[in-house]
């Protein structure tokens, strides 16, 4: 029986590093070596992240048992990851995996799972992939208790001396007497203290009341969410950026199906592929089971995009249909009949 494979990303995700995860391995778990060969033309990955028609073997010297204890695992590089990600939009990878004395020997096929990033993506925003955790604090947080700033309450006063020296000026015409100048310097007084009181509590009201800002920002997201996956921004964006955007927006399923054909008929394969894989990975037993008969020879509708039947991957998608979903009937049927 064919064994699984699968890429994974790592735990925080670190760009150009994933797991390689094989299930249903029945060889031993030490001094192993495996091969990877693109459907498109044959050829073998090699080192450097080359691709030659001779086949080039990876060393393993030991696969540890992964966490859940279900499956063996190890980590590889961007050697690896690189390459199956900048795959073209009909690129489908088969994995051979044997020991290096040539003894057990095992194939299957490899897809990158969700969130996994090249090693290029070191220096870009990993949101979309739930990566929040790698983001490095703002700097400027520790400022913001530092918000009094009284000495511009103080020189907010010029204003209100203006007022006080035109009441100044207007006494002067008609010189009061003693007794009078000492209530005029109280009321200077109470007027400036009054008056700083008020500057104060604007400043205050100031500071508290940021509704307009919050307002903007929480109704952003949803005119963004609106264009995040229209058939104008896949034809204007970078593919990589639609497929993130569209992903964050996170349309039902229903929704993607109607996206991905839009993509497919506007020939945009690439993306049809991402999104499929994305979501399909993601556990969508419904977007699985629709990418899965894009490469069933039962159900295969020849497109430019999927155009022949692969009955390795359409098992593959199958098989993680009955992960999720071990009871569905029509996955295990065509599961078992693709591996016959």
């Amino acid at each position: 029986m064919p064994i699984r494979v699968d890429l994974l990303a790592l735990e925080p995700n670190v760009p150009g590093q994933a797991r390689l995860t094989v299930k249903k391995w029945q060889g031993d778990e030490e001094q192993l070596e495996f091969s990877i060969q693109r459907n498109q033309d044959g050829f073998y990955l090699q080192d450097h992240k080359a691709w030659s028609n001779n086949p080039f073997w990876f060393k393993v010297s030991r696969f540890n048992l992964a966490a859940n204890g279900e499956a063996l695992e190890t980590q590889v590089g961007p050697d690896v990851v690189d390459p199956l990600l900048e795959g073209g939009a009909n690129s489908q990878f088969q994995i051979e995996l044997r020991e290096q004395s040539q003894g057990h020997a095992d194939k299957g096929v490899v897809r990158p799972g969700v969130g996994l990033l090249p090693s290029t993506a070191g220096g870009q925003t990993r949101s979309t992939y739930g990566g929040a955790e790698l983001t490095a604090p703002s700097a400027p947080a520790p400022e913001i208790p530092e918000i009094p700033d009284l000495p511009e309450l103080t020189l907010s006063t010029a204003e209100p001396e203006v007022e006080l020296e035109s009441v100044l000026t207007e006494r002067a015409y008609t010189p009061p007497p003693a007794p009078v100048k000492k209530r005029n310097k109280g009321l200077i007084g109470l007027l400036i203290v009054v008056l700083l009181l008020a500057a104060g509590a604007g400043f205050w009201f100031y500071k508290r009341t940021p509704a307009p800002a919050v307002a903007a920002t929480a109704s952003a997201p949803a005119g963004a969410n609106a264009q995040a996956c229209t058939l104008d921004s896949m034809n204007s964006l970078p593919e990589l950026t639609f497929v993130q955007t569209c992903i964050k927006a996170a349309p039902d399923s229903a929704r993607l199906l109607e996206i991905i054909d839009q993509a497919k008929a506007s020939k945009h394969c690439g993306v049809a592929q991402r999104l499929y894989a994305n979501r399909a990975q993601a556990g969508d037993v419904l977007i699985a089971n629709a990418y899965a008969r894009e490469y069933d020879p039962k159900y295969l509708k020849a497109s430019e995009c999927f155009p022949a039947a692969d009955n390795a991957t359409a098992a593959y998608w199958y098989e993680t249909i009955l992960t999720q979903d071990p009871n569905n009937a029509e996955a295990k049927q065509r599961f078992e009949e693709l591996q016959k």
